[in-house]
This record gives structure tokens, C-alpha cells and sequence, in this order.
């Protein structure tokens, strides 16, 4: 019902849109008049519950877009973290461990 309703609510805007474009084409004074009252009281705008975008409701493609924009903005600050932490693991100095220290054998002459 809401596809019917809405290509309904699209050929009526449309035909207001056509009218007020050629009336404007041809300057004649009375007609551009009345074509610019139909634009502006003619014009049906359906309520955000009943519009579809793509065949989903408004409001279901705007959170669906809400939620794309969350994960993107989750994947670049996990990324933007994990590479501070890979900075200031490099900014660490390397522990060396501690070596015996290597004894030198001294000969005695005696």
C-alpha cells in the first residue's frame, strides 16, 4: 500500500513541478502566477511514517545509516588506538637482559 501511495504522491508532484516549469517557459503573466500558487500549495508531502526510500521506511533507512556511521567511527578509533599503543610500545626501550659479565682468564707468571 505505502509503494502505491508513494509513486501516487511521486506522479502528482511531478505533474505540479511539469506545470510550473512550462508555465514559467512561456512568461505568460497569469499562468506563472497560478503555476507558482500550485507549486506552492499544490505540492503533497506525504507524512515521514508513510515515505519509503529504496522500498524501506524513512525511518528504518535513517537508523540503518545511523548505525553504519557508528561502526565506522568504532573501526577508526579502535584502529587510531591500536596504533598509539604500538607507538608508545615502540617508545619503550628494549630490556636487555642481564649477562654474566665474561671472565677473562689472566695467566699468572710466577
Amino acid at each position: 500500500m505505502y509503494k502505491v501511495l508513494n509513486y501516487i504522491n511521486r506522479k502528482w508532484n511531478g505533474m505540479v513541478f511539469l506545470f510550473h516549469d512550462m508555465a514559467t517557459k512561456t512568461k505568460i503573466s497569469f499562468l506563472v502566477k497560478l503555476s507558482i500558487w500550485a507549486h506552492d500549495k499544490m505540492v503533497w508531502e506525504l507524512p515521514e511514517r508513510l515515505q519509503l526510500v529504496g522500498g524501506i521506511p524513512v525511518r528504518e533507512h535513517r537508523l540503518s545509516r545511523e548505525l553504519e556511521l557508528a561502526n565506522h567511527q568504532i573501526q577508526y578509533w579502535m584502529n587510531y588506538a591500536t596504533d598509539l599503543q604500538s607507538e608508545l610500545i615502540n617508545m619503550i626501550p628494549d630490556i636487555e637482559e642481564e649477562q654474566e659479565p665474561q671472565l677473562v682468564p689472566l695467566s699468572v707468571d710466577g
